[in-house]
């Protein structure tokens, strides 16, 4: 007989308990099986057999009275036969089973021979009937210790996943396979029990795997230790499970397992008892984040599987501000510093997906192209803080060494975000990682859960660039379009010099080379063994810095010989960047392509003001020289055109519509007779869903007569209404889409009557501008209601240059209404243009010269504070 102290690790039944010693030094304690001596308890089900009436409800008196307490037991005998040991258990000296037959849990077996006479039989015999008596357990009426238990898994495990996902189920945990894998009984909320396999959510202890067939026998280091940490506090002890997850055989599940003392993952991660596990740790109820901390703790104090942890040295300029430059991919950047250096940064873990060129234009699948105009959107010209979280070793892949960190908006991890919008993966290790690499997990599950962007079953978006630049005539093709379409946004793909720039134009999903009017640029290097030309290199750097893959609107005014755009380019609406070049003395004026501008004024004043400066190229060039420089004026007469006209829409005093008139007139009036008739049929309405496209022309009906107009859509304002001009009479308005109906082409062989105008030698301020008001109510006295011949000094880009005459008064150049437009003091004179300084005009310009100085002397309108702008100005 043998006898000593033990605590209680489990109980099988109601009369069968398992003791374990004290923890050794080399492994875990020592167990042994005990049988209670004398009693019998009904016998637990399993897969293959139910539960006896009250086996459960027995078992968890004992349970609740014994597990993780320590005891007195007596090995009485041993079965020859079957090795068990029979005898008592005495918890705080009293013999458990007395308890268990007095509360009515166990029965006395049939006792024969010596033991008849023993003291304990005969205080069992008195237990049980005073527990029948008392009706109490096993001798109730009724068998209300049964219980319904499920020991494998036979409802869909996806749909009871999908019943108890994050509600806490109480439950025991039954067995422990190993640190992070156990058994649990969980009580579900219809009083039936269902056995599980369950993996804690978030870790993975070290593995025992022992009599598996086919493998070996593994017991990995510290997994004993684990397994015992977790038995001692788990085994058969009540708990809260919640289920995150399925697991990959489609019978486990991944959880949490809630204990009154705390979470028992955290516990085994802090003793380095386990690592914190990737695939799972996206599912962990309350978030990732006290898991990491344990993880770093047990790292910082080297404790068992972190004992030969290396932490790695940071740099000291790994944490930095800077401003995005470019976007180099969906998932890489350049910065430059507050020093002014350049950083190209990998975002740290993430993946975005490739490019694939086709051989007609690009076709970008996998969601490419959205990744990377994320970033730009997001990021460029904008200023972040980057943590620089590990340095990438150069490789075939990337052969240069890569720094890999997380770039941050204020508090939004840019990285995460797109990864939350299903643009990119999470690359998986265990090593390299971002500071918030566990946010980058549950960004990637929630992408994949709501199924977007490349987690979509949708094809991936595929983009064709149409190069409108490919050569010169298929330019011409696109160039009425961008001149009759005002300004359009684009964005700046690329810029190879200070002036000359690829532009994508996503709404028209083409691409073009653009070339900055009215400046010349000097050349940058576009090789290593290339020289560049003085400047060259800062104009290329000032422009990239400026417009790099920004969104920026352009005017197109002409073509150069192989297919590039010319014309204006502005950021931030109004901010036109040639002037900004000339400004900083990064580029000099293009006389003929200036003077052909309408913004040649602010050129030309921005090109004086680094002359005077003498910023960067005037350094280096006499500013007076270059001030004599002229455009060579030809000497042959300039022809001129006369029309007869009438005013038909006054934008300004000096921006007007005219209308010229000959038989194209009265076929109009016809036209706008039969479109009223075609539209009174009810049966004319728009097609359903159909929305006009910007530029279509169209029939609106004008909001002031209720009439039906020919039209073209300047703009769609927003999903209900139009910008639109009529072009027939130059107005224009908005209007809702109800009143817009495609145009049947019956109706559009009669070309625009309406044409663009400008007044010729004369600059008339706008009516945002001082007098400007007052200068479009004269010029609406001048023309109204009346005939005028116009004469065409020049045709820019759709746009008359006219000198107007009313024929009623004179011809003569000093009755022009652009010179009673000077002589009122509500116009100055323009001589910027080569016309203007043609000799056939020289008396014309004189004219008006003298007229202004007439205007200057009497303080006419807007010269009534005197003259405050010089006369070059103009």
């Amino acid at each position: 007989m043998s006898h000593g102290k033990a605590s209680v690790k489990s109980v099988l039944s109601a009369d069968m308990v398992v003791l374990q010693g004290r923890p050794r030094a080399g492994g875990p304690p020592a167990t042994r099986t005990l049988g209670l001596n004398y009693i019998q308890a009904p016998k637990m089900g399993n897969k293959d057999r139910p539960d006896e009436p009250f086996a459960f409800a027995a078992r968890n008196f004992l349970r609740k009275l014994c597990v993780g307490k320590e005891v007195m037991f007596r090995v009485d005998y041993t079965v020859p036969s079957t090795g068990r040991e029979y005898g008592a258990i005495y918890l705080n000296q009293e013999n458990v089973a007395h308890i268990l037959v007095r509360e009515g849990w166990a029965d006395v077996r049939e006792i024969r021979g010596s033991d008849a006479e023993n003291v304990d039989v005969e205080a069992l015999y008195s237990y049980k009937a005073e527990a029948q008596a008392a009706k109490r357990g096993i001798w109730s009426d009724t068998d209300k210790g049964g219980r319904k238990a499920h020991y494998t898994m036979n409802a869909d495990p996806e749909q009871f996943l999908e019943s108890y996902k994050g509600k806490q189920l109480p439950a025991i945990i039954e067995s422990i396979r190993d640190g992070s894998t156990v058994r649990a009984c969980l009580t579900l909320p219809n009083d039936e029990y269902q056995y599980i396999s369950l993996m804690i959510s978030g870790i993975r202890a070290p593995i025992i795997r022992q009599g598996v067939s086919g493998q070996d026998d593994l017991i990995e280091p510290f997994a004993e230790e684990a397994k015992y940490f977790v038995e001692s506090r788990l085994l058969q002890r009540e708990v809260r499970v919640i289920l995150e997850m399925v697991g990959q055989n489609g019978q486990s599940f991944f959880g949490s397992i809630l204990h009154p003392a705390g979470n028992i993952a955290e516990a085994l991660v802090s003793n380095g008892l386990a690592k914190v596990a990737d695939w799972s740790i996206t599912h962990v109820t309350g978030g990732p984040a006290k898991l990491r901390e344990a993880e770093r703790q047990a790292q910082a104090s080297k404790v068992r599987l972190w004992q030969d942890h290396v932490t790695k040295a940071k740099s000291d300029d790994h944490v930095f501000d800077g401003t995005v430059v470019r976007i180099l991919t969906g998932d890489t950047i350049i910065l430059r510093t507050i020093k002014g250096t350049e950083r190209k940064v990998r975002l740290s873990n993430i993946k975005a997906p490739n490019r694939l060129a086709q051989q007609k234009g690009v076709e970008v699948a996998s969601y490419d192209y959205e990744a990377k105009e994320f970033l730009r959107k997001r990021l460029i010209g904008k200023s972040v803080h980057v943590t620089i979280d590990y340095v990438k070793p150069p490789t075939d892949q990337f052969p240069e060494t890569t720094e890999c960190g997380t770039v941050k908006v204020g508090e939004v991890n840019v990285g995460e975000q797109l990864v939350l919008k299903g643009l990119a993966d999470v690359i998986k290790s265990r090593e390299d990682r971002s500071q918030d690499y566990d946010k980058l997990l549950v960004a990637e599950q929630t992408a994949k859960n709501e199924a977007r962007g490349k987690h979509s079953t949708k094809e991936p978006p595929k983009y064709k660039w149409s190069d409108a630049s490919e050569s010169a005539a298929k330019a011409k093709q696109f160039l009425p379009f961008f001149q009759r379409g005002g300004r359009t946004t684009a964005i700046v793909d690329y810029v190879a010099s200070g002036s000359r720039f690829k532009l994508i134009i996503p709404k028209e999903n083409c691409k073009l080379t653009f070339v900055l009017g009215g400046v010349k640029c000097p050349r940058a290097a576009r090789s290593a063994g290339e020289k560049s030309e003085p400047f060259g290199n800062e104009a290329l750097d000032f422009m990239t810095r400026r417009v790099q893959q920004r969104e920026v609107e352009i005017e197109v005014d002409s073509l150069d010989k192989t297919g590039g755009f010319i014309g204006s380019m502005f950021i931030n609406k109004n901010d036109n960047v040639a002037v900004a070049l000339l400004d900083e003395g990064l580029a000099t004026i293009h006389s003929y392509s200036a003077d052909q501008s309408k913004h040649s004024n602010q050129l030309y004043a921005a090109e004086r003001l680094a002359q005077t400066a003498r910023k960067n190229i005037w350094t280096t060039i006499d500013a007076s020289a270059a001030a004599e420089e002229e455009v060579e004026v030809e000497d042959k007469p300039l022809k001129k055109e006369y029309l007869d006209v009438v005013v038909s829409e006054i934008v300004s005093g000096g921006h007007f519509y005219v209308q010229t008139i000959n038989k194209n007139i009265q076929e109009l009036e016809k036209l706008m007779a039969d479109l009223g008739n075609y539209h009174k049929d009810p049966a004319v309405v728009a097609p359903p869903n159909w929305k006009p496209r910007a530029h279509e022309v169209v029939s609106a009906k004008f909001t002031e007569d209720n009439q039906w107009y020919r039209a073209k859509v300047i703009r769609n304002v927003d999903t209900k209404t139009v910008e639109v001009l009529y072009i027939d009479y130059g107005n224009s308005e908005t209007i809702p889409l109800a009143r817009i109906r495609p145009l049947p082409p019956k109706f559009s062989p009669l070309p625009a009557q309406a044409q663009e105008a400008m007044l010729s030698y004369v600059k008339v301020p706008t009516l945002d501008e001082d007098y400007g008001h007052e200068a479009a109510m004269r010029f609406r006295e001048l023309v109204g209601g009346r005939q005028l011949v116009g004469v065409v000094d020049q045709r820019e880009h759709q746009v008359l240059h006219l000198t107007l005459y009313d024929p009623a008064i004179s011809q003569n150049p000093e009755r022009s209404l652009n010179n009673e437009m000077v002589r009122d003091g509500l116009a100055r004179v323009s001589t910027k243009s080569r016309y203007a300084r043609h000799p056939s005009n020289q008396l014309l310009v004189s004219g008006f010269q003298e007229s202004m100085e007439l205007a200057k002397r009497e303080r006419l309108n807007m010269f009534e504070y005197g003259d405050n702008t010089a006369d070059d100005d103009y």
